[in-house]
């Protein structure tokens, strides 16, 4: 017989679940929760006092518990990055079918980005990228095109909570990143020339939404040989015209960014 794959699961964490998934029913009291689902009243308090902080559910009146409005937040993005991932795919499909790259979209997540599709590429170089990833914010393509629809406070905040741990970077770090962000605001891309890993380049691009609000991104990753910099300019609109594309079809009908004209040799830096 053939033996079947161990399951792994943590106790505190089903329990939560569980609560969550009876809540989208009917309002429930401890006293409910403990008698329906079988979890003790102390620990059944203390998993409504944590979802009720990050407001995933609120008290009634009455003293039972609902679902807040943090859930739709999931909800929310659950839907749109899978709307976005239907019209993305084909178009990222075109952007590197013939190529050695690869293709990754990515959406914001607490201001930072996180792949959510990835597509490769007829070369034989296979990055070890997953959905799900985060990349950072000021050393990848996708957060750079991400970071061109932040503020500079937002910037400056996301930077300084990133780099906590080396405050003797941050301010370099916020310079650079918003020199990066007046290059995608210009000319519609942007540059990572092997800032997170040597060897590797990306050009990415934002993806507006039907107000005009950047909320995703898509990049494509390579190896420096196979993206020199003097094709910077050549890729860089391949990928801007691409996330246009994509914009459009989910609504955005603003003006784009504009286009290149003789773009600086960036091939020292992004």
């Amino acid at each position: 017989m053939k033996k079947q794959p161990k399951e792994y699961s943590v106790p505190a964490i089903d329990k939560t679940v569980a609560i969550l998934n009876a809540l989208t029913d009917r309002h429930l009291s401890i006293q409910d929760i403990h008698s329906t689902l079988n979890v003790p009243k102390s620990t059944a308090f203390v998993i409504l006092n944590t979802l009720e902080h990050y407001s995933l559910i609120q008290k009634t009146p009455e003293g039972k518990y609902r679902l807040g409005h943090g859930v739709l937040r999931w909800g929310i993005g659950y839907m749109k990055s899978m709307d976005l991932v239907a019209i993305a795919r084909p178009h990222l499909e075109r952007l590197v079918g013939d190529t050695p790259y690869t293709a990754h979209l990515a959406v914001a997540e607490k201001d930072k980005p996180v792949y959510v599709d990835k597509v490769e590429g007829s070369g034989f170089v296979r990055f070890a990228t997953k959905i799900g990833q985060t990349q950072p914010l000021h050393q990848s393509g996708v957060g750079k095109a991400l970071a061109s629809g932040m503020t500079d406070d937002e910037i400056a905040a996301v930077l300084s909570a990133e780099l906590a741990e080396t405050p003797d970077k941050i301010a370099k770090a916020i310079d650079k990143l918003m020199d990066d962000v007046r290059y995608v605001r210009q000319y519609g891309y942007s540059i990572e020339d092997e800032e997170f890993e040597e060897g590797i380049r990306c050009i990415g691009a934002p993806i507006r939404n039907e107000n005009g609000h950047v909320f995703a991104s898509i990049s494509v990753t390579a190896l420096n040989k196979d993206l020199p910099a003097t094709k910077f300019q050549q890729i860089g609109q391949s990928v801007k015209e691409t996330a246009d594309r994509i914009s459009a079809e989910l609504g955005y009908i603003g003006e784009a960014p504009a286009s290149p004209g003789d773009v600086p040799n960036r091939g020292n830096g992004s």
